[in-house]
């Protein structure tokens, strides 16, 4: 079978692989559908992982996908064959104190598909079985889109988004989108901000509150949509470091502040807004297996804006095409897809192919 293998820092390859055999009790195997790339992706092919990057080379990325059962699992306690399922990427050990306490997406031990263990951007690959989400009412684009969500959904969680409070997101990529939804979806009024034209009219046309501004214009316009309180929520999916201050400055007093952009950059930050307003600053990282399949429902409840955020679709032999465009201009895509089973097909929802500049990734 074809596998894209990641071989060392900034090389993919192409290669001819032995399929998986058949699973064994507790796994499935799965024929790969589409794969979705995003920035973790990046940060492994040019090792931005710091120490944890150790090791992990060579490998088969991707942890965002679609698939089909290929083989069901023997213990029959599966989807069977012929299902079309979303892989929830989470393995973790089960035993360290956050698994202990049901968070297992922070696990001290936690490894991820497509990045600790060879993922979907190949033809066929073994996955347990628990981790399989049947989306049976799901197109292999949108079950694609299902793991992506899922962060959204746990920001909102991690945020304790509830009905009646104003929620701002800054970043309307595709985590940006995922996160406004999940938002919205638990009561929130939504502002997204972001510098893009076309990612604010995918946004406003799906419902939500866009702006975009500077410095004290922008802190007016985020109070203009709050109320002279300031927003209960803020929601950080940039991945921008040096936009830290401006998302404690314009968060309101009492206020939450969900960090969820993953960056290895620096930028100088002042805590002061954080003690002063008595902020809840938090971190986000992946997500439950229960929030997964809740993010899978969140799609089908939402499919035409999954599909607008499809941007592009690469076959499998030009994943490394995906990867620089990602890479090299990030802001003329929104949600990139690698077609590995070459059935799928590019959206044509409001927002799909619109070109993006200028944009937060």
């Amino acid at each position: 079978m074809r596998a894209a293998v990641t071989q060392g820092l900034g090389s993919v390859l192409l290669e001819d692989r032995p399929g998986p055999g058949g699973p064994v009790a507790g796994e499935t195997v799965v024929r790969v559908e589409a794969v979705g790339i995003c920035g973790s992706d990046l940060h492994l092919l040019h090792g931005d992982l710091g120490a944890t990057h150790e090791g992990l080379l060579p490998r088969v990325q991707g942890h965002e996908f679609s698939a089909v059962v290929a083989a069901a699992d023997p213990a029959g306690s599966g989807p069977p064959v012929g299902t079309r399922v979303a892989v929830w990427p989470v393995l973790a050990c089960g035993t360290c104190r956050p698994c202990r306490e049901g968070r297992v997406n922070v696990c001290r031990r936690l490894a991820l598909i497509g990045v600790h263990r060879d993922g979907a951007l190949q033809e066929q690959l073994t996955v347990p079985t628990a981790a399989a989400v049947a989306t049976p009412t799901l197109s292999s684009v949108q079950a694609a889109l299902v793991e992506p969500v899922s962060i959204g959904v746990h920001a909102a969680a991690r945020a304790r988004v509830s009905p009646g409070d104003t929620v701002v997101v800054f970043g309307a990529g595709p985590i940006g989108a995922a996160s406004a939804l999940a938002a919205r979806d638990r009561g929130g009024d939504v502002l997204v901000v972001d510098p893009v034209d076309a990612r604010r009219d995918l946004l406003a046309r799906a419902g939500f509150g866009v702006t975009w501004a500077e410095g004290a214009e922008l802190a007016g316009q985020v109070l203009a949509h709050s109320g002279p309180d300031g927003p209960d929520v803020v929601l950080d999916t940039t991945g921008r470091a040096a936009l830290l201050p401006t998302v404690l400055d314009v968060a309101g007093h009492g206020g939450r502040v969900a960090v969820v952009g993953l960056t290895s950059a620096t930028a100088p930050t002042s805590p002061g807004p954080i003690p002063f307003k008595e902020l809840d600053v938090l971190g986000v990282s992946c997500c439950t297996r229960d929030e997964f399949a809740a993010a899978a429902d969140l799609v089908a409840r939402h499919p035409a804006l999954a599909d607008s955020l499809v941007s592009h679709v690469f076959p499998l032999d030009e994943v490394a095409g995906a990867l620089a465009l990602l890479d090299e201009r990030p802001t003329e895509a929104v949600k990139v897809l690698v077609d590995v089973s070459g059935d799928t097909r590019l959206p044509t929802g409001p927002g799909a192919g619109d070109p993006m500049t200028g944009a937060f990734r």
